[in-house]
Parts: C-alpha cells; sequence; structure tokens
C-alpha cells in the first residue's frame, strides 16, 4: 500500500466516524456535509474529493459502522463454550456494544429507512447484506445450541432476527425512560425471556407439556 493509499483510508476514516458520531447527534436528516466537516475538523470541500454527495458519505458511514459493530461481536465469542454460555455471552455483548455506540444504534433503531428494503437498490443491498452477516453469526450460534440439544430446533435465523429485535426493543425501553433496572438485570431478563418464553418455565420443569 503507497503513502497516498494510506493517508487517503485514514482520511476517509476519519469522515466515516465523524459522520456516525454526526448522525447520532442530529439523526440521519439533520446529517449534513457543513456538520459532518465540522465534527471532523476539516474543510467542506475535503469531503467531497472521496465522496460525490452527502448521501453516499452517509451510506458508506452507516454500513462501515455495522461492519465494526459485527466484528467487535465476532470478536467475543469462543466457539469452545457451551452453548447456552456463548448465547448469555454474546447477548451481554450486543448490550455493552449498544451503550459504546448508543447514539449511533440510536439513530439507525428509531429511522424507518434502515428497516426498508428494495431489491435492486444498491444501497439497500448492501445494507442488508451487512445486517445479514451479524444475523448470521448468530444464527450459528443458535444452530450449534439446537444440534447440541440445549435449545428446541427451530429455524435458527428467525431465532436470531427475535433475538436481535429483543436487545434493540431493551435499548428502546431505556431511551424512553420506561426501565431503570441494572443493564446486568436487562441482559438476563433478555437471556430467559429469549430462552424460556413468557411461562418461565426451563425444559427440565415442563414435565412434558
Amino acid at each position: 500500500m503507497t503513502k497516498e493509499e494510506v493517508l487517503k483510508n485514514y482520511r476517509v476514516g476519519e469522515i466515516l466516524e465523524a459522520a456516525r458520531r454526526t448522525i447520532g447527534r442530529f439523526g440521519y436528516e439533520g446529517c449534513t456535509v457543513d456538520r459532518v466537516a465540522e465534527e471532523a475538523h476539516i474543510a467542506k470541500g475535503t469531503i467531497y474529493l472521496y465522496f460525490p454527495n452527502k448521501d453516499e458519505m452517509l451510506h458508506s458511514a452507516v454500513v462501515e459502522g455495522l461492519r465494526a459493530l459485527t466484528k467487535e461481536l465476532r470478536s467475543s465469542d469462543d466457539a469452545s463454550a457451551p452453548p447456552i454460555d456463548r448465547l448469555l455471552t454474546l447477548i451481554k455483548e450486543m448490550f455493552r456494544i449498544q451503550r459504546a455506540h448508543e447514539d449511533f444504534v440510536k439513530a439507525l433503531i428509531l429511522d424507518s429507512r434502515f428497516v426498508s428494503y428494495e431489491p435492486g437498490d444498491r444501497r439497500e443491498e448492501e445494507l442488508r447484506k451487512v445486517y445479514l452477516e451479524m444475523l448470521d453469526h448468530l444464527s450459528s450460534v443458535l444452530e450449534g445450541a439446537m444440534k447440541d440439544g440445549a435449545v428446541r430446533a427451530i429455524d435458527p435465523h428467525l431465532a436470531a432476527f427475535m433475538l436481535s429485535e429483543m436487545t434493540s426493543a431493551a435499548l428502546k425501553r431505556r431511551l424512553l425512560g420506561m426501565n431503570s433496572e441494572p443493564v446486568a438485570a436487562e441482559e438476563q431478563t433478555v437471556l430467559e425471556l429469549f430462552l424460556y418464553g413468557v411461562r418461565g418455565i426451563r425444559p427440565a420443569e415442563t414435565n412434558g407439556r
């Protein structure tokens, strides 16, 4: 890699990081090129050296942000751990990542454009692909738990999606001021609700019911 390429990658990384902070502070619509330039401490024209317009810059910021979150999630996983321990670790890590990147994650949860999908749209196709990469990892952990008999056999991808939505819902409750319990208690609640449902009955307690 040449010196110019290293500098370009560094500058692009700075811009995208500033864009994510700006998205978190002002929302997607409120994230302007001027605000990103100010956040990155660079001239507005510098941004246009790397991105043709605001939409391309913000799309890249969101996609690379999601990739970074997925990488963080994967790095915490211990494939040699018992299935339920892996799930608990992943849930704890999902909560930790949410807290560490709360403003950015909040913007993704609250902006409807991130839950829409139009086949053939390049940006939405890429966004969907990156999100599915995170779900695929959760799905693989759940599939291993199913093969081990730790959880019942269902569609692992659907279960992964539901687990992702449960952790997002927990953050949304906190943002709305509807929950003040310690995060550790919230993590345990999500784990037990996901594993045992609203009945709260563990497999050994069902007696075939």
